[in-house]
């Protein structure tokens, strides 16, 4: 039905939960859930998981038409796409005016921070939709009826026909090292993240340093204006221009 993650893998930060299937009519999907936004760019990541996916089920020697087709399924318990209400997006590679270039590889989003406005729709949502708002509610008492009647409307939701417990040594050694990877890409995507918080701190502080910086360069200027008119008390200059006057005094005094 499944291969999960390597048991050496467990521990180390990464998805919230990962698993490989392959589907009765030799279609293949990696299913991967991820509870908090690490800020990793999930769309990038996610070409790059269903490319992988592909080139590694379409054997050596093969021709074209053996490649499968492959699902990277991404379950986000957070938005990620502000722009779009939908809870399902699917993603493959089209022409300008929708024509579908081929379906082998296909992206998913399934964003479950939506799904409330499903729960009234199960007779006609679609199976993902439906798969999405049992993720969600699964564990919570009170959308128990929902999820009753889910489970008698959907038995065997997206149910993967046939065990991946018998692949290859090769291709065990690939899910190893891609795990890995992915690991360590998005170890590094954090880290990238973390320094472009970082910076815009940075940039915001010295706008606003910068600005201070101004006005009381601003202050000066004026101030050594008014000294240079000789009209008006150390005092009256301090209180016009907010300077202590002891920078007013500091100032008469470089400009002698």
């Amino acid at each position: 039905m499944i291969h999960g993650i390597p048991a050496e893998f467990f521990g180390q930060r990464g998805v919230s939960y990962d698993i490989l299937c392959e589907f009765a009519d030799g279609r293949f999907a990696d299913i991967e859930m991820q509870a908090f936004d690490q800020k990793y760019d999930y769309a990038k990541r996610a070409e790059y998981q269903v490319a992988r996916l592909e080139t590694t089920y379409l054997k050596k020697g093969e021709s074209w038409d053996k490649a499968p087709i492959v699902y990277q399924i991404t379950v986000l318990d957070f938005p990620f796409d502000a722009n779009s209400k939908d809870v399902v997006s699917r993603y493959a590679m089209r022409t300008k005016d929708g024509r579908e270039l081929s379906n082998s590889l296909n992206v998913i989003f399934i964003e479950l921070s939506k799904v409330a406005c499903l729960e009234k729709t199960l007779e006609t949502n679609s199976l993902l939709e439906n798969w999405a708002i049992f993720l969600k509610n699964a564990d919570n008492p009170q959308k128990s009826e929902i999820i009753n009647k889910l489970a008698d409307k959907e038995a065997g939701l997206m149910k993967a026909q046939k065990s991946l417990s018998s692949i290859s040594a090769n291709q065990d050694l690939w899910i190893a090292q891609y795990r890995q990877e992915i690991f360590e890409r998005d170890r590094i995507s954090s880290l990238a993240a973390m320094r472009r918080e970082g910076l815009e701190a940075g940039r915001a502080e010295g706008i606003k340093a910068g600005r201070a910086e101004g006005r009381e360069k601003a202050k000066k200027e004026t101030a050594k204006s008014l000294l240079a008119m000789n009209i008006l008390t150390i005092e009256q200059i301090a209180q016009a221009t907010g300077l202590s006057t002891s920078d007013i005094e500091k100032l008469q005094t470089e400009n002698k």
